[in-house]
Order: C-alpha cells, then sequence, then structure tokens
C-alpha cells in the first residue's frame, strides 16, 4: 500500500528542543509522577526527559524536576515534569505539589 503525500509525516510531528530554549512558549503543564519508594518513577522520567534508561538510581528526597520543551504543529510546549519521593517520611510534602498540576502519573508495581 502506497503512502498518501498528503498526509504528514509522523515521526517529524514533534520536535525535542533544549532544555534551556528560552523564547515563547505556546502551552505549559505540570506533570507529578507519584507512587511508592522503588516503583520506577525516577527511571520513567529520566528515560521520558534523556531518552536513556538507568537502572541505576537512588532514591528521590523530596522531588526532581525534568523539564521537557517540544514542538508540536509549530506550537511549543514545555512539559514540567515533578519526580515526587516516595518514602513515607515525605508524604506530607507531595500534597503541595499537586497544585497547579495538569496530570499525574501514578506508578506502581504488580510484583508485590
Amino acid at each position: 500500500m502506497e503512502k498518501n503525500n498528503n498526509e504528514p509525516n509522523k515521526d517529524k510531528e514533534i520536535e525535542f528542543i533544549s532544555s534551556d530554549y528560552s523564547s515563547t512558549i505556546d502551552l505549559s503543564f505540570k506533570i507529578i509522577v507519584i507512587g511508592d519508594s522503588g516503583v520506577g518513577k525516577t527511571c520513567l522520567t529520566i528515560r521520558a526527559s534523556k531518552g536513556i534508561y538507568t537502572d541505576e538510581v537512588s532514591g528521590t528526597i523530596g522531588f526532581e524536576f525534568f523539564p521537557i520543551i517540544m514542538k508540536y504543529k509549530n506550537k511549543i510546549i514545555k512539559l514540567d515534569i515533578w519526580d515526587t519521593c516516595g518514602q513515607e517520611d515525605y508524604r506530607s510534602l507531595i500534597k503541595s505539589f499537586f497544585t497547579g498540576s495538569s496530570l499525574a502519573i501514578i506508578v506502581y508495581a504488580i510484583n508485590e
């Protein structure tokens, strides 16, 4: 089957831009990643923001912040990803991260 030349190239619809981009942002979203300690929140966040996978990460204390800036359909979009800690001692801090969030990603393990 031949590809219709009028269809946009799906592989090139999203262009990632350096996180030090300082011009106009069209859309901005705050995303929090929550879940118990050791379920892979940081691994998923690093994979999404840096394009690499590593299973050699230490536990997050408080939170880690990962910005992703991309161009999609001529719009500049910024995703502010907040990787929250999973330890019970810091649970009270997580509530404050929900404020202003556009999306929460819940990560959990099914092997326990």
